[in-house]
């Protein structure tokens, strides 16, 4: 059997073993570590360059996704005020073609129905073109008759002149 020193001495042989084990365990685990850690780094780093190419694909498709639908329903809207817009100028239109219509039956019919009736009495007043012709020819019978008379009346004061300075 064992006896006591035996035993230190395996205790101790085992102390030893397990130091050196725990040290190379340690300096096992320490480049396990590092390689570990480095290997989780390349595939981070390969895994955050997919991801990012992945986001951006993702995000231009939704981007123009999104452009596509804004400008679907911007047109739309488009359309739907413009056509309610020229619903409102139509209706505006009218009314104000309303305005006017009834504008005109107070302030401009009456004015027209007088210079109507001024014009009436003027044309009452004035001679019809048959008599205005007669009138015209008359007057230049009465105006040749005044040449003459002018004439007449000329030669008469000369020759009373001279039978003046005759006496």
């Amino acid at each position: 059997m064992l006896d006591e020193r035996d035993l230190q001495m395996i205790a101790k042989l085992l102390g030893d073993q397990k130091q050196e084990i725990m040290e190379e365990t340690s300096r096992m685990l320490a480049g396990q570590k590092q390689e570990i850690m480095e290997e989780t780094s390349r595939m981070l780093a390969g895994q955050k360059q997919e991801i990012m190419e992945e986001t951006s694909r993702m995000l231009a498709g939704q981007k123009q996704e999104i452009m596509e639908e804004t400008s679907r329903m911007l047109a739309g809207q488009k359309q739907e005020m413009m056509e309610e817009t020229s619903g409102m100028f139509v209706g505006q239109k009218q009314e104000i073609m309303h305005e006017v219509v009834a504008l005109m039956e107070v302030e401009v019919r009456p004015k027209f129905d007088l210079l109507a009736e001024k014009m009436d009495l003027l044309a009452e007043k004035f001679l019809p073109p048959e008599e205005v012709e007669d009138l015209d020819s008359r007057v230049d019978v009465l105006e040749a008759v005044t040449r003459r008379n002018v004439r007449e009346i000329g030669r008469i004061s000369k020759e009373l002149e001279e039978l003046k300075r005759a006496q």
